[in-house]
């Protein structure tokens, strides 16, 4: 498997494990927010998104790797239901920044999860949308990834 398909498996399955608030629903697959159900909500659309690399010597590469966390809200207090969702995401990606990768079977190495950047999308009320962008640093064996 992939550095890309382990990293994502291992932020889906650390975002469905979060409470307080817990989502309703955690994805890698394209989902219409107008038709959830309100039980599902926040939900959570994760989307690898870029990736670079870059040579760190002549058998070591590093990747820098993006991930979209989609977060859908529906309620009345919106802005305090943004606050709380970004803050569970951070602290949820601070517990473990390495993602608990098998470094054994890629030979990835000196993994390290931050959250880049956070959008607000505006949408039509009693919905709302916010973007957490992470970057994910990691280097490995050229070839083995």
């Amino acid at each position: 498997m992939s550095a890309r398909e382990n990293i994502a498996k291992n932020l889906i399955e650390q975002l469905t494990n979060m409470t307080d608030p817990a989502p309703g629903l955690v994805s890698r697959k394209y989902f219409d927010v107008t038709k959830l159900a309100i039980t599902q909500f926040p939900a959570i659309l994760l989307i690898t998104a870029n990736e670079t690399r870059e040579d760190i010597s002549t058998d070591l590469r590093e990747g820098n790797i993006q991930y979209q966390l989609r977060c859908y809200l529906r309620g009345t207090e919106l802005d305090t239901l943004r606050n709380e969702i970004i803050e569970r995401i951070e602290e949820t990606v601070e517990t473990d920044r390495s993602r608990n990768i098998d470094y054994n079977i890629n030979n990835i190495h000196n993994v390290t999860t931050r959250v880049a950047s956070i959008e607000l999308i505006q949408r039509e009320l009693p919905l709302a949308e916010v973007v957490v962008n992470l970057d994910v640093v990691y280097r490995y064996k050229k070839g083995n990834v």
